[in-house]
């Protein structure tokens, strides 16, 4: 919601002032000392996401502890502020007994994988992909990463922008072009959805915007979703797989065999995560990748991006071969969810996923003026 002068909130507001040394190393600050197992056990946590933390009541409350769950929006030397359901709560770090990250809330009936909403599940792969530049607008979130990718570029438009559409949208205009970047909405809705007859869009059109912004991938873009358990798994057969935490040089050059990258920028939102696996397989009489991609990891899902196999190598089996292996990974450490992102238009890719038991979530498109 807009603030009491009609202004713009800019997504969540440390209301405690910035963090501080502390999360680095022991500081004594109004709370006492930083280095207390509450700070230690809250310094993982992940701004922005859903966790739950069990708190320490004052004596004569009638329980010794209790649970609060809801989105990290701030943290500092001495607080955390956590938005629940019904409140905004400030609790003091000293005082946390346990804290962890966990999966978006279930919304509707399903497996794992089909019950989150399509609001959360965009917040979700937003941050595996994460901008260089990004800032909020009440629940919108604005990225810019120097033209590398779509997703990475344009503004998350889900929930309240905190300000009257068409103010939002002047808003969002400006925020690009101080960055001399054009203005592009990722739009999402159900299977099938017209956009057209969602408002923002609408308001989009009117100011001569268009559906897809010229680009044939970017008209509908499927987001699949699957359970880990589901995806075949590796065998005696399968050619070897090698997971590293790092991005390394040789990745990155193949990576670019499949798109442009923009040098600073492309490794910047690869490494950008707050944990995430670089997936290859080699050719045995060359030793260079011939197959790869990126898992994306968050508490309950992997994230599946950028799978690529050299031409020379497809219909092999080594793009199954990676996503076992990324499925495998994904099972190992309690991730039952996993999610991809795939164009409308590749018939190929999508048969692909669905033969590995993915089906659709939900559809995004972009908006943007033809030039962009």
């Amino acid at each position: 919601m807009p603030d009491m002068n009609g202004e713009p909130t800019h997504g969540p507001t440390d209301e405690t002032g910035p963090e501080t040394a502390s999360e680095t190393g022991p500081e004594t600050g109004a709370a006492g000392n930083a280095d207390t197992p509450g700070h230690r056990l809250t310094a993982g946590l992940t701004i922005g996401s859903r966790v739950v933390v069990r708190y320490r009541l004052e004596e004569g409350q009638g329980a010794a502890a209790t649970d609060f769950v809801g989105e990290l929006v701030a943290r500092n030397t001495d607080f955390l502020i956590v938005d629940t359901r019904t409140e905004r709560v400030k609790l003091i770090r000293a005082d946390v007994l346990a804290a962890k990250d966990v999966p978006p809330p279930a919304s509707r009936a399903g497996r794992p994988h089909e019950r989150v909403s399509a609001d959360d599940l965009e917040k979700l792969m937003a941050k595996g992909w994460q901008a260089v530049d990004r800032s909020g607008l009440g629940d919108w979130v604005l990225r810019a990463s120097g033209g590398f990718t779509g997703r990475a570029n344009s503004a998350l438009v889900v929930g309240d922008p905190s300000l009257p559409l068409d103010r939002a949208i002047d808003f969002t205009e400006k925020w690009y072009a101080d960055r001399d970047r054009p203005a592009i909405f990722q739009v999402h809705g159900e299977t099938g959805f017209e956009p057209a007859e969602q408002p923002t869009v609408a308001a989009l059109l009117e100011r001569g915007y268009v559906v897809g912004g010229g680009h044939e991938s970017w008209q509908r873009v499927l987001v699949m979703t699957g359970p880990s358990a589901g995806v075949p798994p590796l065998t005696g057969q399968s050619s070897p797989v090698t997971a590293d935490a790092q991005l390394q040089l040789d990745w990155l050059t193949a990576y670019a065999e499949q798109r442009p990258v923009v040098p600073g920028a492309t490794e910047a939102v690869l490494t950008g995560s707050e944990g995430q696996l670089f997936l290859s397989v080699r050719d045995p009489a060359t030793n260079a990748i011939i197959g790869l991609a990126r898992l994306a990891i968050h508490p309950g899902w992997a994230g599946i991006f950028g799978l690529w196999v050299h031409p020379g190598h497809r219909r092999t089996g080594v793009a199954t071969t990676i996503v076992s292996a990324a499925a495998m990974v994904a099972r190992e450490n309690n991730m039952p969810a996993m999610y991809i992102q795939v164009s409308g238009d590749n018939q190929a890719g999508v048969a692909f996923w669905d033969d590995l038991g993915f089906t659709v979530h939900h559809e995004y498109t972009y908006v943007a003026r033809a030039s962009a």
